[in-house]
């Protein structure tokens, strides 16, 4: 794998499919954030419940996925400005450990990469590693999804001193969901090593 290898796909359009997971009861959880080991967890059964996509935000969540492939400024505008307010919206309604809430997130996460935020979108997808290690596991595929966009983000900020001062957390991240010696964790330690190597 290159620092250059797409480590993930756009997520694309949001089907009733999507909305479909499963997540555990409600319970207290530690603040998220990469600092911290992320707990770990079982993954979570079918007969925990399935969250649907919240009828109330169906509109919102639809303009914003739909922004997705868009080539307009304005529309990709709106649905940075939609997302914020649906993120709002739906921790209130939720918390922020739901997969809802985190859905939402990792939706702003990648409407900031789309739009060259990529140290914004990095810190998105880091905080959304958090709370899904926290709720379903760190070995939970849509935590290591998470993780592989957090990373892919990250490798896309062009600031050198930026890309340098986030490597740590990335890199910990990357240990803590995919192992020491997985291609996500190389490709952290290549890129923040490149530097050092040109110097």
């Amino acid at each position: 794998m290159s620092d250059n290898d797409v480590l993930y796909p756009a997520w694309g359009t949001v089907s009733s499919d999507f909305w479909d997971r499963t997540q555990p009861p409600s319970r207290v959880l530690p603040a998220a954030g990469v600092q911290e080991a992320p707990q770990s967890g079982r993954p979570v059964t079918a007969d925990q419940g399935a969250a649907e996509m919240p009828k109330a935000y169906r509109a919102g969540i639809l303009q914003v996925t739909s922004a997705f492939s868009s080539k307009d400024p304005q529309a990709i505008h709106a649905a940075v400005i939609e997302a914020e307010r649906l993120d709002q919206a739906m921790t209130a309604e939720y918390g922020e450990q739901d997969l809802r809430t985190i859905s939402v997130r990792e939706m702003r996460g990648w409407l900031a990469h789309l739009t060259g935020q990529h140290e914004t979108a990095a810190r998105w997808y880091l905080h959304t590693v958090g709370l899904l290690a926290a709720l379903v596991g760190s070995s939970d595929e849509r935590t290591r999804a998470s993780a592989k966009r957090a990373v892919a983000t990250w490798l896309a900020i062009v600031d050198e001193a930026v890309l340098q001062g986030m490597a740590a957390p990335v890199l910990a991240m990357a240990m803590e969901v995919e192992g020491s010696g997985s291609a996500i964790e190389r490709a952290v330690r290549r890129r923040a090593s490149a530097r050092e190597r040109r110097a």
